[in-house]
Formats: C-alpha cells, structure tokens, sequence
C-alpha cells in the first residue's frame, strides 16, 4: 500500500487552493453580472429618481455591502451599468456626408430620447458632474465612445473634400447633440426625426428650419 494510501488523502482528495479560489471568482462574477442586469431592469421599470442600491441588492438577490464592494455609490454603479446595456456605436460610412450625418443625429435621438436605458443619461449626467471623477468616468465610458464614431465620419468628411480640413469637430457635435439634450432637458420640444433632418440641414447647409404644416406627419 502506497505512502499516500496508507497515511491520509491522496491529492485526487486533497482541497485544491486553486479551484476554491476559482470557484470564489465565478461566484463573485455571477453576483457582478447579476447587480448589472438588476440596475437595468430596474432603470427600466422605474427609472433613475427610483433607483436605489437597496432595490439593486434585492433584484440581484445580494447584500448591500456586495454591490459597495464594487461600486462607491449609485452614479457609479449606473455609468456602468448604462455603458455595458447600450450597443457600442457601430462604424457609419455610407461615403456621402450627408446621409452619414443624418445616422448619427437620429443614434442620438434614440438612445437619449427613446431607448429607455439611455433616457436616464441626462439625469445621471446631472448627478455626475458635481464629482469629477465621476464626471470623467461618465464621459469615458458613455459620451466619448459615441462621440468619436462620429469624428471619424467627419474627418473621412474633409478628406473626401466635403468639409474644410480644419473643421472644428468638436463645435459641430456639440450644436446638434446639444439641441437634443435642451429639448429633453429643458424646453420639453418635440425630439422627432424631423429635428435631426433640421439639425443636418443646418449644419451642412446653414438652412434655416421652418416649422413642418399642420396636415405633415411629425417624424
């Protein structure tokens, strides 16, 4: 009989370290990606104001001091939870500015005006910018994704000769992204499909908008 045999467990029958600590990670994973899809669902159902982390811990079946472990407070936990639900902006190249631009102010109109994750932004927006490091967690991982997709466009832009090769990017984002915000915002205006084809007539074409008739369908 065998040293092993004879004098204890083999090491077929030992605790393994390594797979206690393996099976600790796959938990600690699991409990991860269930505080996620509860904070979703819950930004859903009940929007941002209702959100609490009490309300994210019972929907994902974890103690409070779980869902701390991760993340310091609600802003937190919901930039993050935002950035993983919404899609990662695919690649607009429809090779005329124009058609381009138009994708892009109606993507915005969906996720912060439609999609009901992404209507909380601007709340989560309002919370996040009184910590800076807050506020440069919000921009990293919701605004500046999105808004890079589009530089690209309008840099493919001036170099097709559509746009003047010095263009200002950064100004042009701003004046359409920022008539959608203060129509969610603040004036509480219509957020329609027609908005974006006015955004880009003026942009590209400095058209002045006018008013669509009574008898003409919203957009």
């Amino acid at each position: 009989m065998s040293e092993a045999t004879s004098n204890g467990p083999s090491s077929v029958d030992k605790p393994d370290a390594g797979g206690l600590v393996g099976s600790a990670s796959r938990r600690s994973a699991r409990a991860h990606a269930a505080i996620l899809a509860a904070t979703t669902e819950l930004l859903a159902e009940a929007g941002y104001g209702a959100l609490t982390i009490e309300g994210v811990a019972a929907r994902a079946g974890v103690g409070k001091t779980t869902v701390y472990r991760w993340w310091p407070s609600k802003v937190a936990l919901v930039i993050e939870a935002v950035s993983r639900a919404l899609p990662a902006p695919a690649q607009i190249d429809t090779g005329e500015l124009r058609h381009d631009l138009l994708i892009a102010v109606r993507r915005v109109i969906h996720t912060f005006a439609r999609s009901p994750v992404g209507t909380v932004i601007p709340a989560l927006a309002a919370d996040a910018m009184s910590d800076p490091q807050l506020a440069e967690q919000f921009r990293n991982q919701l605004i500046r994704p999105r808004r890079s997709a589009v530089v690209e466009v309008l840099v493919r832009a001036a170099a097709r000769g559509e746009l003047p090769s010095d263009v200002d990017t950064d100004v042009l984002l701003d004046v359409y992204a920022g008539a959608v915000f203060y129509r969610i915002l603040v004036s509480g205006e219509p957020v329609t499909d027609l908005l974006a084809e006015q955004l880009v007539g003026l942009l590209l074409d400095g058209k002045t908008p006018v008013k669509p008739r009574p008898d003409a369908p919203a957009g």
